[in-house]
């Protein structure tokens, strides 16, 4: 349709499925970013061990020996606000000299790029030439001394510098992409949140719409019914007389007799279809008084048949405020269907029950059961799968359980055949 918005066709879930789209689109690039600064903080963190390490050479080039305490104290307090935390010399993972304190101490020193410790800090270990001892002019015995006891093949232990460092605008990348996720995730809850309250929303003005619809085919159905009231039940009345007085004088006759009662038949048949008429559009108030749901549903089994019926009833006499006559027509247009539908020697089951503060009629018969998609049609003006009958049985029994503020639903079991429960609440339920 031209002019209907676009989601219309989606119904009271469009709202969901604008949600999902837009948390999917949101969720997807707080991801993204997130990624993304977990890679630019690595980098950073690399630049940063960088530019310490090129400090350090720098720093402790010119120095003679290994670099002193004096010299790390300084190197550390020159670089603090950079993010350097600590400093050290290290002979294999003994410290010799170090300046700052150290996070994760001085186990598992591996040579290579900037490792991630604990406590947010990273750590970079190089290793540094030791200087040799400086030895004047030997001779060639005094070599030969020296070489015998060690002092110059003696296997020399590796020594590395091991700096701890902070790196603060990696840190500060991390922290603002968990952040921005966290946004993500509470706006995406937020519009779920909106999206179920809008399809709740959207949902009920939908029923609404749906019941002043069928106000206004209400509404019309009783200005026609009365016009045909008003207009047929008179001449009606006067046909039906006189064709029950030429049935009785044509009785004998073989040929007139039964034309003659045909007549008569199809004029009760019109005038039970105007009472049902009259009967469906009639809104009038419920006469409750406390009456006992086992008469009720016995009364509509003994009008209906009680041959064709199995009935289970409450335990006990329990008073219910009802109008009894109008609920037992009710009952009576349902199972009047359910015998009907059920084959020869299946009896239709019924059963009254109470749950919580209201009663339960089901009933269940064992015909072909209800199409898929018509459990609510059914229940329409004028619906009907029968040959005879103009479908108002239903649509009467659905507007008295509404009137005593109950719902009635249809649907197949799993036995074969159709299931109807009528619940009707006690007042104010």
């Amino acid at each position: 349709m031209s002019g209907a918005p676009w989601w219309r066709p989606l119904g009271p879930r469009a709202p969901w499925v604008a949600a999902v789209l837009m948390c999917a689109v949101l969720m997807s690039a707080a991801l993204f970013i997130r990624s993304t600064a977990l890679e630019s903080s690595a980098l950073v963190a690399r630049g940063m061990a960088n530019v310490i390490m090129v400090a350090g050479f720098e720093a402790f080039r010119d120095a003679d020996g290994l670099p002193d305490q004096a010299a790390l104290d300084a190197f550390l307090a020159s670089h603090r606000e950079g993010g350097l935390r600590y400093v050290a010399v290290l002979e294999e993972t003994q410290p010799l000299v170090s300046a700052g304190a150290v996070k994760v101490g001085t186990r598992d020193i591996q040579d290579g790029a900037p490792l991630l410790v604990e406590g947010g800090r990273a750590r970079l270990v190089h290793r540094i030439r030791r200087p040799r001892p400086v030895f004047g002019p030997l001779t060639l015995e005094e070599t030969r001394a020296m070489a015998s006891v060690g002092d110059i093949q003696e296997p020399r232990k590796p020594v590395r510098m091991v700096y701890e460092f902070e790196p603060l605008t990696a840190l500060e990348l991390e922290s603002r992409s968990q952040r921005l996720l966290g946004v993500a995730v509470a706006s995406c809850v937020g519009i779920l949140a909106l999206a179920f309250a809008f399809s709740r929303s959207l949902a009920q003005r939908e029923a609404l719409a749906e019941e002043l619809e069928r106000g206004r085919r209400l509404a019309a159905l009783g200005t026609m019914s009365a016009v045909l009231a008003h207009e047929l039940r008179n001449p009606l009345a006067s046909l039906k007389g006189h064709a029950q007085l030429l049935a009785e004088r044509v009785e004998a006759d073989t040929v007139l007799g039964p034309k003659a009662g045909r007549v008569v038949s199809e004029a009760v048949r019109l005038e039970q279809l105007m009472n049902d008429l009259l009967g469906f559009v009639a809104s009038g108030e419920l006469r409750r008084v406390d009456a006992d749901p086992n008469d009720v549903l016995r009364a509509a089994v003994e009008t209906t048949g009680p041959a064709r019926v199995e009935v289970r009833y409450l335990p006990a006499r329990t008073p219910w405020p009802l109008d009894a006559g109008r609920l037992q027509q009710a009952l009576e247009n349902v199972l009047r269907n359910a015998v009907q539908a059920s084959p020869e020697g299946r009896p239709v089951e019924v059963s009254l029950e109470q749950q919580e503060r209201s009663l339960v009629f089901t009933v269940k018969d064992h015909g072909p059961g209800i199409a898929s998609g018509e459990e609510e049609r059914i229940f329409e003006p004028f619906v009907t799968g029968r040959v005879r009958g103009v479908g108002l049985g239903l649509a009467i029994t659905r507007r008295i359980v509404e009137l005593h503020g109950g719902s009635v639903s249809a649907r197949s079991h799993a036995g074969g055949g159709a299931e109807f429960r009528l619940i009707v609440p006690a007042r104010g339920a």
